[in-house]
């Protein structure tokens, strides 16, 4: 408790404790002061073995004395380096320490917190994230090119001050490259997929990994722990869901690579990349699932989900809400429809934690959890279909009024996520998919394999549709460049767009082919059938003003529905009874 003293055997009062810091493993820390034989006092971090064994303490007192020693000859900047003592369990003043000796390690006390604390607190943006992290890479950096490994970093062993000053602390299992082992370390959610043994080498992968768990940590300070066995899938996830861009995600998830020899080393190249798009990210807009649902009359119902949840928009709203209770909060991705005879609205959404809801007028239920990507529909049999990966695998997941969520999982290919979905004739579904950024087509039950779209690369997003010719999918790549392909058709596909990058893209089967959207900096654009004389597809752009969503429909009157997000607003198009566009006017929130 705060007042005890403690000190070694020739001096058992030279420090007293102030502050319980946290407690971990086998120690506790806490902030104290030492007084110093000229009387001076100073603050110090006291890190207090809770072992009892007088063997076990001289043990650790020797591997404690052997760090000490090693990271002051090291001389690494910014590597904090503890001393060590042997001393009586802590006492009051003037009293006689009961029981044996204890160990301390002793450090200078740092006026900062733990990086997962600062993260979460901070409020100098993106800029002051990235200097956080080339700080850190620096000390890691430094202690590598002396072929030293510190083997524990971990958020609580990471200190930074309220100016951005970074310290390296808790040297317990720091080690040189070329000694073998003696003990192995394992901090949950910061550990590579390779595991260490007694008795091998120490490797700087193990640093280096950790490192890039604690970029996610310091862009993604809300989220849980991280799975080591799937590190760079799910926080690319995650931050794609978070609204960072595809370069920036896949920058982030460099050092998870699950092959050691591909993590950036030294990190400082790495974390200068990360400084430049750190320093031009700019948030996507709040919107980040968008559906549109034309009801029996043809009127549509827009269901838009994002940081506050799921919302409907549109003259088909009337009657409907969206469902009530406690539910995701902000939404990655979402999928709608109305199911059952009654046409029931249904919502599936993915949270940012990668959390499958499903929502109806009774309210919210969760679903599963690891889950990425969302696609499907309502089927002619009244259900509706989605389609997920978690952990690798494929999911489905129906429900119906009346019926029970199902769910399913669909071996025979893998998928990081899913990114399309189209019911080709009931009961059977056609595919798109993520895994390790190759694009694959797949008809689950088939017992064809997954056939791989186009060359492998970073992707953002990806639609489905049927046309007289065949399926046909369209991918959007990183670089907002979009392809179009003919499933069954071998080659690379059409490039579509002239050249002009994209950030959305929704794609629907309709008369004589499929039409495209595509949302970006330029506007929507639409792309049609050829119709007329013409054999070549028509351009139609119903605004300039950039857009980030885009989502299409087709209702059943065959009239097609385009709704999307410009400059952070809703609009909504629709075709008339002749098929020509017209602006849809959205009534005010009730």
């Amino acid at each position: 408790m705060p007042g005890l003293r403690f000190g070694p055997e020739f001096d058992p009062e030279q420090y007293e404790l102030l502050e319980f810091h946290h407690r971990g493993g086998e120690a506790e820390v806490w902030r104290a002061v030492r007084t110093g034989h000229n009387g001076i006092k100073e603050l110090v971090a006291a890190k207090i073995m809770l072992e009892r064994d007088p063997s076990e303490v001289r043990r650790w007192l020797g591997r404690w004395d052997d760090v000490s020693h090693n990271a002051h000859r090291l001389g690494v900047t910014d590597l904090v380096v503890p001393s060590f003592l042997l001393g009586p369990s802590p006492h009051r003043p003037g009293t006689v320490p009961a029981g044996g000796l204890m160990g301390y390690q002793i450090s200078p006390w740092v006026e900062g917190v733990p990086l997962h604390t600062w993260a979460r607190a901070q409020r100098g943006g993106p800029a002051a994230v990235a200097e956080v992290l080339a700080r850190l890479c620096r000390i890691v950096d430094e202690l590598h090119r002396k072929r030293w490994v510190h083997r524990d970093i971990s958020p609580a062993n990471v200190l930074v001050d309220a100016q951005g000053l970074v310290k390296l602390i808790d040297l317990t299992f720091l080690a040189p490259l070329d000694h073998t082992l003696t003990v192995a370390v394992f901090t949950p959610g910061h550990v590579p997929p390779e595991a260490e043994q007694v008795g091998g080498f120490p490797t700087t992968a193990k640093d280096l990994f950790a490192v890039g768990t604690l970029a996610r940590t310091l862009l993604l300070p809300d989220h849980g722990r991280l799975d080591h066995r799937l590190a760079a899938e799910q926080a690319r996830a995650e931050l794609l869901a978070a609204g960072y861009g595809e370069e920036l995600a896949r920058w982030a998830c460099e050092p998870l690579a699950r092959e050691p020899e591909r993590r950036p080393a030294p990190l400082g190249p790495w974390a200068a990349r990360g400084r430049e798009l750190l320093r031009a990210h700019r948030p996507v807009a709040r919107t980040a699932g968008l559906a549109v649902l034309p009801d029996r009359a043809g009127r549509p119902l827009v269901v838009t989900g994002g940081a506050d949840g799921t919302a409907l928009a549109g003259p088909g709203r009337t009657g409907h809400r969206p469902p009530a209770g406690q539910g995701p909060g902000a939404i990655r991705e979402l999928a709608a429809g109305w199911a059952g005879r009654q046409g029931e609205l249904v919502i599936c959404a993915e949270d940012r934690s990668g959390t499958l809801w499903v929502g109806t007028a009774a309210g919210w239920w969760e679903a599963a959890r690891g889950v990425s990507g969302l696609a499907g529909a309502v089927g002619v049999a009244g259900e509706l279909t989605v389609w997920t990966a978690a952990a690798g695998a494929l999911r489905s997941y129906r429900w119906a009024p009346g019926l029970t969520l199902t769910g399913q999982e669909h071996p025979g290919c893998p998928a990081d996520r899913v990114l399309a979905a189209e019911e080709e004739r009931p009961g059977a579904w056609l595919l798109l998919v993520e895994h390790r950024e190759r694009v694959l087509s797949w008809r689950p039950g088939s017992g064809e394999p997954p056939v791989p779209l186009g060359p492998p690369g970073a992707l953002r997003a990806g639609a489905l549709a049927r046309a007289s010719a065949g399926p046909q999918a369209a991918t959007l790549r990183a670089d907002g460049s979009v392809q179009l392909h003919t499933l069954g058709t071998p080659g690379a596909g059409t490039e579509i767009g002239d050249g002009e990058p994209s950030l959305g893209i929704a794609m629907v089967g309709h008369r004589g082919g499929p039409t495209v959207a595509l949302a970006g900096a330029g506007g929507v654009r639409l792309r049609l059938p050829a119709g007329g004389a013409s054999r070549r597809p028509r351009w139609w752009r119903p605004t300039l003003r950039p857009a980030t969503r885009v989502a299409l429909a087709m209702g059943d009157d065959w009239r097609l529905c385009l709704a999307a997000v410009v400059e952070g607003e809703l609009q909504v198009w629709q075709e008339d009874a002749a098929y020509r566009w017209q602006a849809v006017e959205l009534p005010d929130e009730a």
